[in-house]
């Protein structure tokens, strides 16, 4: 599209293309920005390709269900009972999808892992707090009676 009113004083030259040509030098010569070859054509970025690294294999859903089932028991780790079987579900489940992914060559093995640490992780503090708890119950009985009735 063509301005009707000629061209403007901030309208670049019609023969540049857009760009601003370079400075002239007082010297005689052009001074060129560095790096500007005139007349030459540099490859543009449109026809680049990054190749697809093709179809990756799905995640096995026992990983996923590992992972969440240990995080979930970090949340319930408070309710005895509830934290403890979460914990030892995540487990069985990452065992059982550690094989499955050996086996199958599906993905999600850091899911697996992750679910397999975390449990394990609160199957140990489970375990301490119970032997902490069977420990201090059991106290007043080990000193002798000295927490017997008046």
């Amino acid at each position: 599209m063509t301005n009707p009113y000629g061209p403007g004083p901030h309208d670049p030259p019609s023969n540049s293309g857009g760009f601003p040509q370079p400075p002239q030098s007082s010297y005689g010569g052009g001074l060129q920005y560095p790096g500007y070859q005139p007349g030459r054509q540099y490859p543009s970025n449109q026809n680049f390709y990054i190749g697809y690294g093709g179809v990756q294999p799905p995640n096995n859903g026992l990983a996923i269900a590992s992972m969440v089932l240990s995080l979930v028991s970090v949340l319930t780790m408070c309710f005895w009972g509830l934290g403890s079987l979460l914990a030892l579900l995540g487990v069985i489940f990452g065992h059982v999808a550690r094989g499955q992914i050996r086996r199958d060559g599906t993905s999600g093995d850091g899911m697996a892992m992750a679910g397999l640490v975390i449990g394990y992780c609160l199957l140990g503090l489970a375990l301490l707090g119970v032997t902490l708890l069977v420990i201090g119950l059991s106290l007043p009985f080990m000193v002798g009676g000295a927490a017997t009735t008046m």
